[in-house]
């Protein structure tokens, strides 16, 4: 092995062991995240809460680019990394924006939005992957949970960018709740979303919601088929063992009545 060999390989456990020991703070802080990103989207806040939450975004933020960071220098093949983190690399460079001046007049605009749009899809799939490996094991309680953050994150979402649609009026957190829920169980909903974010976030919670009731129905008909099976199983033996207890009577009867018995 030559020594460009050996720094390869050395840099690359180096880098696994330090994701290895982050896994668990990254996870806690990813589901801290989805919370912060429900509060700040889904009414409006006093500045002095406000204020707070910040902080705490530019906190967790500062956490996962430092971490992005050191994995990227880290990585040997850093266009492969780049391309296997793709969404992590965006909402690195998310904060970003808002330390730009430009940021003054894109307030009001649509560029703003979509870039609202992209931290709520980046957070909830940072989240999201959180939750499947903490609760790995528990499939039901997996799913539960996991619908139950996008339904939490989706609703925030429709309040935040539907607040200001003339169309739409006055949008409270418990109707977008309601009209979610809607979405995620196909059973649809009276509310229609009047600007391009909303459509998009609606979208995909019917996506969702179809995955969902996908994995349901799988898991309730093979729990039928296994019962069925079983059912048939145990007749199957049942139906068997009288034969065999036919069989046995009809040898019984037969050396009886043989001659000389």
């Amino acid at each position: 092995m030559t020594d460009k060999e050996k720094a390869h390989d050395e840099r690359e456990e180096l880098r696994v062991r330090i994701a290895g020991w982050m896994d668990g703070p990254l996870d806690l802080l990813a589901i801290v995240l989805l919370c912060v990103l429900v509060a700040e989207f889904a009414t409006e806040l006093p500045p002095a809460w406000s204020g707070r939450l910040d902080a705490l975004n530019w906190f967790i933020y500062s956490v996962f680019t430092s971490y992005f960071v050191v994995q990227f220098l880290l990585a040997p093949e850093k266009g492969r990394y780049l391309r296997q983190n793709w969404l992590a690399a965006i909402s690195v460079l998310l904060p970003a924006f808002r330390v730009l001046r430009v940021i003054r007049v894109l307030r009001a605009t649509r560029a703003l939005r979509g870039v609202r749009l992209v931290r709520v899809l980046t957070a909830t799939n940072r989240g999201t992957r959180s939750l499947n490996r903490a609760l790995r094991g528990y499939q039901f309680g997996r799913m539960l949970a996991l619908t139950t953050a996008v339904v939490a994150v989706g609703a925030a979402a429709l309040v935040y960018f539907e607040r200001d649609a003339a169309e739409a009026g006055a949008v409270g957190y418990a109707d977008a709740l309601w009209w979610t829920l809607g979405f995620v169980t196909t059973l649809g909903s009276e509310f229609q979303p009047q600007t391009l974010e909303g459509r998009v976030v609606t979208l995909l919670l019917v996506v969702w919601g179809l995955g969902v009731f996908g994995y349901v129905t799988g898991a309730v008909a093979s729990y039928f088929v296994g019962q069925t099976g079983e059912d048939k199983i145990d007749g199957d033996i049942a139906d068997l063992r009288r034969e065999v207890g036919d069989l046995k009577a009809m040898l019984d009867r037969a050396l009886e009545e043989r001659p000389g018995s």
